[in-house]
């Protein structure tokens, strides 16, 4: 199995989390000033370091905390399902019936 691994110390979150923060609040500082002081090419720098560090701790979050794998078992599912509500696709089917009986 090769599987790459995302997960990082406790360190290189905390990290990210200052960059997150420091790089929105200067962001955010520079916007708040007259439009002769704001400098385009800070700003998309800053913004550049948002967004990575918001990938990689979004990549870090993802990989601690996974999503339970369901069963797509048929069977558990029919027993939660109300027999009296129509499924989607049998809804359709209905409605497309009704609508060439209306044309005819």
């Amino acid at each position: 199995m090769n599987k790459k691994i995302h997960n990082k110390p406790k360190r290189a979150q905390f990290i990210y989390f200052l960059l997150i923060f420091l790089s929105g609040g200067m962001l955010f500082f520079i916007k708040t000033k007259p439009d002769d002081q704001q400098n385009f090419w800070l700003m998309i720098f800053l913004l550049i370091i948002l967004i990575y560090s918001l990938f990689k701790s979004t990549k870090n979050w993802a990989y601690d905390n996974p999503k339970p794998k369901e069963d797509t078992d048929k069977k558990e599912i029919s027993k939660y399902k109300n027999p009296d509500i129509p499924s989607l696709e049998e809804m359709i089917k209905n409605t497309n019936k009704k609508e060439n009986n209306e044309t005819r």
